[in-house]
């Protein structure tokens, strides 16, 4: 988590989180795109290539799922965000509502 609080900051890397609306709205990462997990499937082309991808959900199962997807279909560089925005959280990185 702090590897990516860190290329966040630096502008090395896109964050892509795939939680669900009443998740997002709760708390989300300052600059962070967002697509629920279900959407993304239509709408893959609307992710950023110019830098390594990070997805993150609540935990990093549908976050797992979604960079499966991504990378299936060519995306260069994804990774994904273990322990997802609880990881966040609970290194007390702050949230954007």
């Amino acid at each position: 988590m702090h590897e990516l609080k860190a290329r966040l900051q630096r502008g090395e890397i896109n964050l892509l989180d795939v939680r669900q609306p009443d998740e997002w709205h709760a708390g989300h990462v300052n600059g962070a795109n967002y697509i629920t997990g279900a959407e993304l499937p239509d709408r893959l082309e609307e992710m950023p290539r110019d830098r390594p991808l990070a997805v993150t959900c609540g935990s990093g199962y549908r976050s797992s799922v979604a960079a499966s997807l991504l990378s299936h279909h060519d995306h260069p560089d994804v990774v994904n965000v273990t322990g997802g925005m609880t990881a966040w959280n609970n290194a007390g990185y702050p949230l954007q509502q």
